[in-house]
């Protein structure tokens, strides 16, 4: 890859850094997947000839499944099997950084019931609203603390921070902080102040499936690469989506996790990036926020949209469409939009100013790629985060 620059937003608007290739070499890059980025960045690649000549491949339309790590996904028409496989990022799939594994959901729901200084019983929660949301999830709701008094009437139920007490705890303790009475079985008990009475803990739900978690902390970025097909023009790019969640056990102050369209354009000297995201950012200051954002390197163009706040430990569907003149003839030849959409529900759109280079692959180099990616301003801690249910283009083989 030549020498990269990314451009990562602040609290009051984007800033620059720079990321050459001696950086992505001090990442510490999987052998394998470094070697293939940088032939990738170097030249553009050229698809091996088909193993038997009479195999036929097409484009889906993005809306099926790439991967839910569950083994659903890259469904092949000619023997009617998916590529996707269970609990593992297939290599026919996937181009992974180190740091990138599928392991078992780790954010299924919580439910914790503690006894307050007051004496009053307190149950903490997710309260789930009907129907499906955009991510196929069961849609959530707040996180809700549910107060209580002895005869078992709710007093309040009112929304609630995640991340304190018991999201940021694995254990709490009931212990008796003012005299109080708690109801048992075999009637009203005293709670006396300073006594340990019991542990409450959090414990995962139940068949909450296989997820991929990216774990990283060096400054600058991690990916994990869409690898069939690897390259994809914004003419066939048609939709990428995936289910993101940033956790709060992340350490790091300053980072974001997302969906990110990669390339670069050597016709503009220096030749480096131009690349979209639309993902999760997490700030020194604590508040996290969805955001999108369009930026060429070379010329410094960069639009950053703030699309609300949003919170830790908590999944968000994210999806990126590009729009051309063939489903929106409104639009020339030459020029394309980006869509940006948060669960179903479209927020910002773009037209980037080089639309027309971006549409010939001939004036591109690097991909154009599609990546899920992790990427820290500075190395102070652990990034974190998880996707799921990633939806984007894919080859299916018919015959």
């Amino acid at each position: 890859m030549s020498d990269e620059s990314r451009k990562g937003p602040t609290e009051g608007g984007p800033v620059g850094r720079i990321l050459t290739r001696r950086d992505l070499l001090k990442l510490g890059l999987a052998g394998a997947a470094l070697s293939s980025l940088n032939r990738g960045c170097e030249k553009k690649s050229h698809p091996e000839p088909p193993y038997q000549s009479k195999e036929v491949y097409e484009l889906t339309a993005g809306k099926s499944m790439y991967d839910d790590f569950d083994g659903n996904g890259n469904f092949q028409t000619y023997n009617q099997q998916n590529l996707a496989e269970a609990g593992k990022l297939n290599s026919r799939l996937w181009q992974p950084m180190s740091g990138a594994e599928v392991i078992q959901d780790p954010a299924a729901r919580e439910l914790l019931t503690v006894v307050n200084e007051e004496g009053q019983r307190v149950e903490y929660g997710v309260k789930e609203r009907p129907g499906q949301g955009a991510s196929g999830r069961t849609e959530d709701g707040p996180e809700i603390e549910t107060v209580f008094d002895g005869d078992g009437n709710i007093i309040r139920a009112v929304p609630y921070t995640p991340g304190r007490p018991y999201h940021a705890s694995q254990r709490l303790f009931w212990v008796g902080a003012k005299d109080g009475c708690l109801e048992t079985e075999s009637g009203l008990s005293v709670v006396q102040k300073g006594k340990v009475y019991g542990t409450a803990q959090a414990v995962p739900g139940g068949g909450g499936g296989w997820v991929l978690r990216m774990s990283y902390s060096l400054p600058g970025l991690m990916v994990c690469l869409l690898d069939n097909p690897r390259e994809i023009g914004p003419a066939d790019f048609g939709t990428f989506s995936a289910d993101v969640l940033v956790s709060s056990a992340s350490t790091a102050r300053y980072f974001h996790a997302a969906l990110d369209y990669h390339t670069t354009i050597p016709e503009q000297p220096p030749g480096k990036s131009w690349f979209t995201d639309l993902g999760i950012y997490k700030y020194p200051s604590g508040e996290v926020y969805l955001f999108a954002q369009c930026v060429n390197v070379n010329t410094g163009y960069q639009v950053f949209y703030h699309l609300g706040r949003a919170q830790l430990d908590k999944w968000y569907n994210l999806r990126l469409d590009i729009i051309t003149q063939a489903k929106d003839p409104s639009l020339r030849d030459t020029e394309f939009r980006i869509e940006y959409y948060v669960d179903g529900v479209l927020k910002e759109t773009e037209t980037p100013e080089d639309s027309e280079i971006l549409l010939d692959p001939a004036r591109t180099r690097y991909g154009p790629t599609r990546f899920l990616i992790i990427y820290a301003e500075q190395a102070d801690g652990e990034c974190l985060a998880y996707f799921d249910n990633v939806r984007a283009v894919y080859k299916n083989r018919l015959s």
